[in-house]
This record gives structure tokens, sequence and C-alpha cells, in this order.
């Protein structure tokens, strides 16, 4: 009792009638994810925010990042999905695939 939660990524983005259902629980699309922290604090004053809308821009790749090892780092080359698994929600939910300008 008192948490607040937050639903991110591809289950609220493929399944907008769960998403619906969920009373309180505040929600973003996977193209909304650079905006986590904006929705964590607002989540803690006791807002409900849904950020469903799909975005046309890709996210920032500006995010902090938890490391584990000084000399690795993941890149983020693109954004989507190739696969058509019948039994995933990432292909709805995350599109078709970009890639980032170099």
């Amino acid at each position: 009792a008192g948490k607040s939660i937050v639903l991110a990524g591809c289950v609220p983005s493929g399944d907008k009638k769960l998403a619906e259902s969920l009373d309180g629980v505040s929600m973003l699309d996977v193209t909304q994810l650079d905006r986590i922290v904006e929705v964590v604090e607002e989540s803690i004053k006791g807002h409900t925010v849904k950020l469903l809308q799909k975005r046309k821009d890709l996210p920032s790749l500006a995010l902090p990042k938890v490391r584990k090892d000084r000399y690795s780092e993941i890149i983020t080359i693109n954004a989507g999905c190739l696969g058509s698994c019948t039994f995933c929600k990432t292909k709805s939910a995350r599109g078709k695939v970009v890639s980032y300008t170099v």
C-alpha cells in the first residue's frame, strides 16, 4: 500500500486494452522511455501519468546508464523489431526498425 507503480515498455505499448484497465498505474510507450525520470517523479507525488502515444522521433540516447564494467559500453544503433513472433508484443509495440544517424 502507498507504493507507486510505473509500467513501461512493450506491454503498455502493445496492449492498449490492458493499459486502459489499470487505474492508478503510470505508463510509458517504448518511444517515451527517455521521459521515465519525469514519470517516476510525478508518480511519487501521487499523480498518474500515461504517455502511451507513439512519437515519430527516436528517444534520446543521452539517458543515465548503470555500468558494471568501465571498459564496456552498449551502443544503441537501432530500435524496433524485425521478427514476427506470435507470442511477443515487441513488434506491435516498437514498430518497424529505425536507425540512428551517425
